[in-house]
């Protein structure tokens, strides 16, 4: 019989640790295994998280560096529309433009009268007349060059005299310009005169 309650006892030994073990085991699962694996489903979505960031700021980083090789372009064509209608009504640069083109054309300038400043479309615009003196070729060559200036100009009239029968191209013309010129609206303020805004 003592075999037998040895026999006995062994199992239940057995049976016991066994127990104890899968205490043990059932007590690492709870306390340890599925609060990690909690953690690590979170770790997880942020990793997921970031990844999604990465494509979005990888492709906002693409553009930025499409608009940094044209920013040149951009500011060049800045530029230029600050020439045409700058922040200023001031015409001085203008009057030594007109001279500019009335040399290269062979024109003669006589006179060169700005008016006062109106808004007009939200825009600034300068009444100009100029009156100058040349041949017919001369003239059209002064007409191209007005619109070649870097100041946004619209040529609004023109008067010739001095031509008719028995003149030839070479005849001196007494030309009247009327023309406009521009101005960003801030160039106004402070000013009260307005037409057509």
């Amino acid at each position: 019989m003592n075999a037998e309650i040895l026999g006995i006892l062994r199992q239940r030994k057995v049976l016991i640790a066994a127990a104890v073990g899968l205490l043990v085991l059932l007590i690492w699962l709870v306390a340890i295994f599925v609060p990690e694996g909690h953690k690590l489903a979170a770790v997880n979505a942020k990793v997921q998280a970031a990844q999604t960031q990465q494509v979005e700021l990888q492709a906002r980083l693409t553009r930025l560096r499409a608009y940094s090789k044209q920013s040149a372009e951009f500011e060049a064509l800045s530029q230029r529309l600050t020439a045409a209608v700058p922040p200023t009504t001031d015409v001085y640069d203008y009057i030594t433009a007109i001279s500019n083109a009335a040399s290269g054309t062979g024109m003669q300038v006589t006179n060169v009268d700005p008016a006062i400043p109106v808004s007009s479309s939200g825009v600034a615009v300068v009444p100009v007349t100029v009156s100058a003196a040349g041949t017919y070729d001369q003239t059209l060559a002064f007409l191209k060059a007005l619109y070649s200036l870097p100041r946004l100009t619209v040529i609004s009239g023109v008067s010739i005299t001095g031509g008719g029968t028995g003149t030839s191209r070479s005849t001196k013309l007494n030309d009247q310009f009327t023309l406009s010129i521009f101005a960003q609206p801030s160039a106004l303020v402070g000013q009260t005169p307005t037409v057509g805004g």
